[in-house]
């Protein structure tokens, strides 16, 4: 026996046994489970992959085995309409099946004689029917797990097609005409169709399919190129010599870089659909979080550039104290913990996309990917969170002891004193009056003079320490009567508030009341605007604060300055976020929320 015999016959004896397992393997995964709900539309697709399966057992083993051969061709039409869940994707696709399958078995029953008559070009026009109408499935209406299924079959048929014309090449024939050694390498590329068949029906998710399609794209569309250039090259230097060799060579190795930096886009397209790789999106999460100035609304620049990568409709972060959502969630959800030295500090939820059931394996691995990276992130935010409350406790007890300085110093002091001061003024008037010691009359009058000093400072320290107006009449009051007051400027300043006499945190009226001041400040210095709005509205755990003109409005990017670092400030300081910029109506907005209570910020 030569080796080219025993290449056949080993062939052979490998295409006979993956036939026979995978018949069996799609007969058991397709058989009705007891208590499972029978779905017999899939019974189309794992009968023709049986028949293929076993057609493909026979001809191997039988290479004249006519019938076997009939049964195969006649057979791959009903499974390139109905994998891999039964249904025809239109169902009127059932019309070019059913030419197709009459066409090749009158094919075989006819020794190909009807291959001459003119309707025959039906027979290609059907096909391609059939490849459209896998796309349109592919695209529209599949779920996840079919998509996963549709590439093992692309993947295991694309495979065996370049094993063909390799095979076809390197003997420069028809298969068959040299040898038992190329019959057996024509046996064994036939190999990964039947197993992407037998794989996508029965176990889709054995392996992760994408990369495998990704990396047999990017060699299917560089080999033809990059072969082409090395002849192209080849051709310039003389037949044969050396030269040609080396120029050819080097033609290849100027253009393979962009060649294959173009086919794997291309790749990237066909297999991912144009999502992001895991390292482009944890750039992208990078980016995201290193632009947003807010630290508190870091979770939701997460979550935009986890929808951004994916192309999702929404996502969601729980946790013990995360809770923020971007978009819409609806159905299931699959959780990736949000882990940072070994602590959970949240949970990542995502949705599948609009019209799949689930996420892929490429998204899980973005989705993995970004968790971690989101980790050191959302940990930051957490830590200064929890410095921002205590500063805003600090804050907060330094306003409430001013507060109580000030109404100390204003009712209780300062009457002590001017009681004392009247006594003083007595006291030396009954002494000049009854002709006492004119040294202890000026001791008397410089006294009373002292005290009167004492008194005015203390009104000054007073004034210093919180506007009066604040606490003998609100902040809607001290707005109204150090904001809105008439200007020459002629610019109209409206106020408009839900209660006259708010009771807020002293922290929260004085950082209210300076915010304003330099929002309508900046107003009238350089927004050249004719009105302004400033809105006070109070929820149950937070003050908004909003003052908007219609001016000329700022910048996309608002730069530090004019009074801008100063709201921003005060409203950290209190753990509140401020949001400047372009109003939609047109001019300029400032939005300042202030919360009202710390501990749980």
């Amino acid at each position: 026996m030569t080796g080219g015999q025993a290449a056949l016959l080993a062939s052979q004896a490998v295409v006979v046994t993956i036939g026979l397992l995978g018949a069996a393997l799609v007969v058991v995964a397709v058989a009705p489970r007891r208590g499972a709900p029978i779905d017999r539309r899939v019974w189309l697709p794992a009968a023709a992959v049986v028949a293929i399966l076993l057609s493909s057992a026979v001809a191997a083993a039988v290479p004249v085995a006519t019938i076997a051969s009939a049964v195969w061709f006649g057979a791959f039409p009903l499974l390139a309409a109905t994998y891999p869940d039964g249904r025809f994707v239109p169902r009127w696709f059932i019309a070019p099946v059913v030419v197709l399958s009459a066409c090749m078995a009158a094919v075989f029953a006819t020794g190909g004689a009807i291959t001459d008559e003119p309707w025959w070009i039906l027979v290609g026009w059907s096909g391609l029917l059939l490849v459209l109408g896998q796309v349109y499935r592919y695209r529209y209406r599949s779920d996840t797990r079919q998509r996963e299924s549709l590439r093992w079959a692309l993947l295991g048929i694309l495979t065996s097609a370049e094993l063909f014309v390799l095979v076809f090449v390197l003997e420069g024939g028809p298969i068959g005409e040299r040898g038992p050694g190329f019959e057996a390498a024509a046996n064994l590329a036939i190999v990964p169709a039947l197993l992407g068949f037998v794989i996508g029906l029965v176990r889709p998710r054995l392996w992760n399919v994408d990369p495998l399609l990704h990396a047999l794209l990017v060699f299917t569309l560089a080999a033809p190129v990059l072969a082409s250039a090395y002849w192209a090259g080849r051709s310039v230097g003389a037949p044969g010599s050396e030269a040609a060799g080396w120029i050819g060579a080097a033609v290849v190795a100027v253009v393979a870089v962009p060649v294959i930096r173009a086919a794997s886009w291309v790749a990237e397209r066909v297999v991912y659909r144009g999502r992001v790789d895991p390292a482009a999106a944890v750039d992208a999460l990078g980016r995201a979080v290193a632009d947003e100035p807010e630290a508190v609304r870091v979770p939701e620049a997460i979550l935009r550039s986890v929808v951004d990568s994916l192309f999702l409709d929404g996502a969601a972060l729980r946790g013990e104290q995360v809770d923020a959502q971007v978009g819409m969630i609806e159905g299931r959800t699959e959780e990736f913990p949000v882990v940072h030295l070994g602590e959970e500090l949240a949970r990542l939820r995502i949705p599948p996309r609009p019209g799949e059931s689930e996420l892929t394996a490429r998204d899980r691995e973005v989705a993995k990917a970004l968790a971690l990276h989101a980790g050191p992130a959302l940990h930051g935010v957490r830590a200064l969170a929890r410095l921002t409350e205590s500063h805003a406790l600090l804050v907060a007890a330094r306003e409430e002891e001013r507060r109580r300085l000030r109404r100390d110093l204003h009712d209780d002091l300062s009457p002590s004193l001017a009681g004392l001061a009247l006594s003083a003024a007595a006291l030396a008037r009954r002494l000049a009056a009854t002709g006492g010691d004119p040294q202890l009359v000026a001791i008397a009058d410089e006294l009373h003079r002292d005290i009167r000093s004492v008194i005015v400072r203390a009104r000054e320290i007073s004034h210093d320490l919180r506007p009066a107006v604040l606490d003998e009449q609100g902040l809607v009051a001290a707005i109204r009567s150090r904001v809105t007051a008439p200007r020459p400027d002629d610019i109209e300043i409206r106020l408009e508030a839900d209660d006259e006499r708010m009771a807020l945190p002293a922290a929260v009226d004085v950082a209210a009341l300076r915010i304003v001041q330099e929002a309508v400040s900046n107003v009238r210095r350089h927004a050249a605007a004719t009105t302004c709005t400033v809105s006070l509205h109070r929820e149950a755990d937070h003050l908004d604060v909003t003052v908007r003109d219609d001016g000329i409005g700022m910048p996309e990017r608002v730069p530090d300055g004019l009074g801008i670092s100063s709201i921003r400030e005060r409203a950290r300081e209190l753990g509140g976020v401020a949001e400047i910029g372009r109003d939609p109506g047109g001019g300029s907005r400032v939005h300042v929320r202030l919360p009202l209570e710390w501990g749980a910020t």
